[in-house]
């Protein structure tokens, strides 16, 4: 492992534990918080928060097994071990939502008296307001550390938030009102809310491990290219992006002029590798098959001092995200 990536794995590891940390305290706030009021809604949130806790320790797990070094086994590394723990959360976070619905569901049929609802509404504020900061911390990190882990936790943190806003509503329309039925009503949507939650982060973790591709990766890459574009890269075609935890590993076609030799056109590619590189912070591996422009119009090549050309130039192509993915060499009007 370089440096720069120990350093990056150091930096995972020490964001989860604390993160662990914070989803234990979490938990045991809003257990206090069921424990004044008896509310059944706020206890479908203290168990979610179970959740936190099992999600942040497989986490780590995970980010640890994505830093190892590739091998004979795995030639392109261990990262999309941080897709299966998104796709882990997700699915507990999902059987919890049910587990929760149940529950609510017989408690709906027969609702009981809350206790301390004040004590309960400011433990509850309290605790959201720490779950959004927690949860965009996590996501502001993930990205810069490019840990789908990290990202989905964030996501998940923030859910916890916006059921906490859920609850508050709740609590406070239960005090207006006092109406029994409010508190396992709210407990069921809440129980909706979370397993449509845990759904969508097993299927991110699918479509990850399935090689969906990423939008979000793809227009960085297109934006790269063309921002550093040369005249010699004459054009670039089937592009194929695959991620595998924070590494990037593209493919795609280059047309050269063909008169280069193998070591400039070499060159060439160590350029954009090394440009690339810098742009994903060191974590992109490039295959790059090479064409001569032989078959290439003249009219989109940007090369000035081309003793070949055989018509003169008129413009570049404008690579997009679009264009660039096709499986075939550009034109003036591709």
């Amino acid at each position: 492992m370089n440096n720069n990536k120990s350093i990056a794995f150091k930096h995972k590891i020490k964001i989860v534990r604390i993160v662990l940390f914070l989803s234990v305290l979490i938990m045991l706030v809003k257990l206090v918080a069921y424990f004044l009021s008896g509310s059944s809604a706020i206890l479908s949130d203290a168990l979610e928060s179970l959740i936190n806790i099992a999600a942040s320790a497989f986490t780590m797990f995970s980010i640890y097994y994505a830093s190892k070094l590739r091998d004979d086994d795995h030639p392109y590394g261990h990262g999309k071990i941080e897709y299966v723990a998104v796709g882990f959360e997700g699915a507990l976070i999902f059987m919890t939502g049910i587990f929760i619905l149940i529950k609510s569901g017989l408690l709906l049929l027969n609702p009981v008296e809350l206790k301390d609802v004040n004590g309960g509404l400011i433990i509850t504020i309290l605790a959201g307001i720490a779950m959004y900061f927690i949860g965009s911390f996590l996501k502001k990190k993930g990205k810069e550390l490019h840990s789908a882990s990290l990202i989905a936790d964030g996501k998940h943190f923030h859910v916890d938030a916006v059921t906490s806003l859920a609850l508050i509503l709740g609590l406070v329309l239960y005090k207006i009102t006092g109406l029994l039925w409010i508190d396992p009503l709210l407990a069921i949507l809440l129980a909706l809310h979370i397993m449509f939650s845990g759904f969508g982060l097993v299927k991110e973790a699918a479509d990850r491990l399935l090689d969906k591709a990423d939008a979000e990766s793809i227009e960085k890459v297109t934006f790269e290219l063309e921002k550093f574009r040369r005249n010699n890269w004459i054009d670039i075609h089937n592009l194929r992006i695959q991620k595998f935890g924070h590494y990037i590993h593209i493919d795609c076609h280059m047309t050269l002029p063909f008169y280069l030799n193998l070591e400039d056109v070499h060159t060439e590619i160590k350029i954009l590798e090394n440009y690339m590189n810098e742009a994903f912070k060191n974590n992109v591996e490039l295959f790059i098959h090479t064409d001569p422009c032989q078959k290439i119009p003249c009219t989109i090549c940007n090369v000035s001092d081309c003793v070949f050309r055989q018509e003169p130039f008129i413009s570049k192509v404008k690579w997009t995200s679009q264009n660039l993915a096709l499986n075939k060499k550009h034109t003036i009007n591709s």
